[in-house]
This record gives C-alpha cells, structure tokens and sequence, in this order.
C-alpha cells in the first residue's frame, strides 16, 4: 500500500504486479457495456453508458493486477446490498469493468434508504449469508459495526489480494472519519473533535445538501439567489403561485430521516446543535435551546410557500418534484442534479444552478449524510468481496464513474478532482453542482449525525416531532421540548 492513516492497515506481503499494462492500452476508452458474452443473465449490474468514457492509466493499472490475482476466484458471485442513489448505481453501470477483468460475478440490490437498512438488519441479526457486501449509512454504523470485517484485517488475511499501491490516504477526509470509523471522528464545527475510532468500511460517496433554485426564473426577475434565510423566504414568497401548481420551493418534511437531515442545515446555521460531547466522549442532548427553536420556526415558516406534498416528501420525492417543474428552490443532496438534467425523466433540463445554503446567524452549513460500504462478516465469499471493495473505491473507478451523465455523485477521493477529464469538466460547468460541493465542504462547516447504539430511537424522536411542527401540530419551542425529554428518557447520557 502506497500510504496508511496512522498505520491502519499492515501487510504480511505484496501481490505482484504482472506486466500486461500494455495490452490494456485499447481498453482506455471503451464502452463500459463491453461485457463477455457468457456474463450471466441473471446477474445485474452491467449497464450500459451511451459513449465511451475515459479511463486513467492508473485505472489500468489496477485493472491488469486485478486479472493477474482473481482467476482462481473466476466464476464465484457475491451479492451486494446498497441504497438506490446515484453513486451506487453509476457504479453498477460500471461493473463490466469488474467482471471483465476478474471474472467474478455480481448481483446489485439496490433499494430506498430504509428498506436496504430493513434488508441489511434483519440479514445480520439471522447472521445471514444473503449479502456478501452492504452500505451503512453513517448514522447508523453503531448498529452494525461488530457485522462487518474492517478492511485492515481484509488485507491481513489476504496479502495476495490486496493490491500493492491502493492509498488509504487518498479518501477524502470527511468520508474517511463519518463513513468508515466508529464512533465517528467529528472534525467539523459545531464539534472539531475526534473519537479515535476503529475503521470498519470504506467510504462511499460525499453527499453533501446545497441550494438548489431555478436560474431561468431567477433570471427573468433580475433576481439573484438568496444568501440568507430572509432572503430565501422573501424568494420563496414571491416565485409561490399554488393556483398555478408552482410554488417557492419544496421540502423533506416526512417521518423519514431526510426531514432531520434538512432540519440541520437549519439547526447548525442558527448555533444549535443536538449533542453535547463531552471530554470523556459521552453524549448528552441539548436540543431544548433558544437555538434549536430558532432554527425550527426558521424551518417550518417556509411551509406555507412550499409544495404542500413537502409533508409526504423524502429526498427522492422532493427530487421528483423538482423534474416535474413543481418550485423554484430547495434545499436537496447535490447528488440529484443527473435527476434535473435528465431528458427522459425531467421536465426541467438545464433549468437549475447551485449555490452554498442560505446562511443564519452561525453561517451557512450544508448536512453531510454519506455511508459506508464493507464486507459482511457472515460473506461466504471474503476474499472476491475484497478485491470488488478495493475496486470500487479506486480513484480510477469513480473517475469513469463520474462521467456517467444519468448519476451524478461527489467523489470520496480528492485525487478525482486533479484527473484532467474531470478538471475539464470543472472548469466547462459540466459538473456545476459539484464546484459547490467543493466549495461547501471548503468551509468546514458540515452537519452530520452522530451514532451511536440509541439512535435509532432517538432518530425516530426527531423525525416524528419535526414532522409535527411542520404539519402545525406542534409549535416549535414544543417540539424541541419534547425531543429533550423523550430523548432523555432513552438516557440521559449515551456512550459510544
């Protein structure tokens, strides 16, 4: 291995490299539905691309060893459990690649958020050997952390497996210490504070919430888009046109987590936070502050001038609603961008622009909500499963990943923004959102949520009192009453 954060993986040897770089060279552009005739029908994940995408020499390189390790492993297939979002299937779109070069068959589940985790919970609680492969939502690691096989013991038992030259310094650092380790290491403000927890997965992708607003509309009306929550309801207000099926903008306001996501734009941009960590790593709620109802009366005044589905809206919803030329702003994962610019699922092509969230008193902040992705500790299969995690997490990989026009996603290697095809695309507004992406996670000023083994509980806590301040049912200081004291019934102190 190249490099190692603090030592996290040792190596017992190294797999040697083949020299067949050379007979790669005409696989460089190809297309990515180059697949062998005998792939198996049943086996999904091969894709197709509609041009062909570029792909990096070091890309090749990991290709060429890839081919020289895996022949005695050619034929076997692994099951891999996943969210339905754009990383995940852009890299399903890709699989060729993987089977092509290692001969080992792939079956992709991909499924809504809280059915892969349904799907995910009760495989291991039955310590089942259905998935070889899942995501786990960093909010939710602490459940399943003791299910998984950390990487580092991976390439400790397989040396011949794991490739020579792989960077674990590479990911980025936010994936690396919300996505892969437990407890999390809170590196941005409101905590700046590290856990020094075990990694257990790998990073997935970076998705990261920004403005979303309709620049043809903006533009017509000289306007420029909000860089305040005033401004933003003052926008919101005046594109609103309910009689005409428009409205100013649309939310994630359903018993779902999506709801506590977007709530924390809000939260952390007013100074409040939902945790107290204190020195000996404890968790105490402190979400009964001036701050919190601040934040949530800031939230839920939007709900008179937003699409009033908001209130049955999860991210893929509001993404829905966004296509089909339903508001002119939110605040959504900037993954979802393919969705606008997606001839045959939006009317809205071409029609949105990007910015950092609007700002509170605290400043702007965007909500982080990336996952993980780690091999089973019930996989019959360890050892192909370990070469398809060091396959998707290449830089290369997600270098051809990111051209796919119909699955946007922010990468979790900062090495991908250094590639001259994405540099480029940078630099032509190709990849707009994700210029935005940068420049948020540029701030230091990201929300997540923290694990631990009572969120679940607590999340549910959450979801359900913003859901009823929204609807009106709850008035704000009410609401965060009552998350403080349900919450504090599950505790009052938790620990990791």
């Amino acid at each position: 291995m190249r490099t190692t954060r603090r030592k996290f993986i040792k190596y017992a040897g190294a797999a040697a490299v083949s020299g067949l770089t050379a007979g790669l060279a005409s696989y460089a552009l190809m297309p990515s539905n180059s697949v062998a005739d005998s792939m198996d029908s049943t086996t999904i994940g091969i894709g197709s691309f509609e041009v062909e995408r570029y792909r990096p020499p070091d890309y090749l390189e990991f290709l060429d060893w890839l081919r020289s390790v895996s022949k005695p492993l050619s034929g076997q297939r692994i099951v891999i459990a996943m969210e339905n979002e754009p990383f995940p299937r852009a890299m399903q779109r890709i699989n060729s690649d993987f089977f092509n070069f290692s001969g080992i068959l792939t079956e992709y589940e991909l499924t809504p958020f809280l059915q892969n985790l349904s799907n995910i919970r009760l495989a291991v609680n039955t310590k089942s050997p259905t998935y070889d492969i899942f995501n786990i939502d960093g909010s939710q690691i602490a459940t399943f952390s003791d299910d998984l096989i950390p990487p580092q013991e991976l390439a400790e038992l397989y040396p011949e497996l794991t490739y020579p030259d792989f960077d674990v310094d590479g990911f980025d650092s936010i994936g690396w210490a919300l996505s892969s380790k437990y407890p999390q290491d809170l590196i941005f403000s409101p905590y700046e504070k590290e856990l020094n927890g075990s990694v257990v997965q790998w990073p997935q992708d970076i998705p990261i919430m920004i403005h979303f607003y309709r620049k043809d509309l903006y533009e017509k009306e000289g306007l420029e888009p909000a860089r305040t929550w005033d401004e933003y309801y003052e926008d919101i207000k005046h594109f609103d046109n309910p009689n005409g099926g428009f409205y100013g903008a649309v939310s994630m306001a359903f018993v779902h987590p999506s709801i506590t996501f977007e709530y924390l734009n809000h939260l952390h941009s007013f100074g409040g936070k939902i945790w107290e960590v204190a020195d000996d790593n404890t968790l105490r709620c402190v979400m009964n502050s001036d701050e919190a109802v601040a934040a949530l009366e800031n939230f839920v005044r939007f709900a008179r001038y937003s699409d009033p589905g908001s209130s049955s809206y999860s991210w893929d919803t509001v993404a829905s609603a966004m296509a089909n030329n339903r508001a002119a702003n939110a605040i959504q994962f900037a993954d979802y961008s393919s969705l606008m610019d997606n001839p045959n699922k939006s009317q809205t092509v071409g029609k949105w622009g990007y910015k950092l969230n609007p700002a509170g008193p605290a400043g702007s902040f965007t909500t982080f909500a990336g996952a993980g992705v780690g091999v089973s500790k019930y996989s019959r299969h360890p050892k192909e499963s370990w070469l398809w995690l060091q396959w998707v997490s290449t830089t290369g990989a997600q270098v051809v990943a990111l051209q796919d026009p119909l699955n946007n996603s922010a990468p979790n290697r900062k090495a991908v923004y250094d590639d001259p095809i994405i540099k480029q695309e940078l630099e032509t507004g190709k990849l707009q959102y994700l210029k935005v992406v940068k420049e948020a996670l540029s701030t230091n000023r990201v929300g997540t949520l923290i694990s631990h083994p009572k969120w679940p509980q607590a999340g549910a806590i959450m979801n359900s009192k913003l859901h009823e301040t929204w609807r009106g049912y709850l008035t704000p200081r009410e609401a965060v009453k009552t998350i403080q004291d349900e919450i504090d019934a599950l505790g009052p102190v938790f620990t990791f």
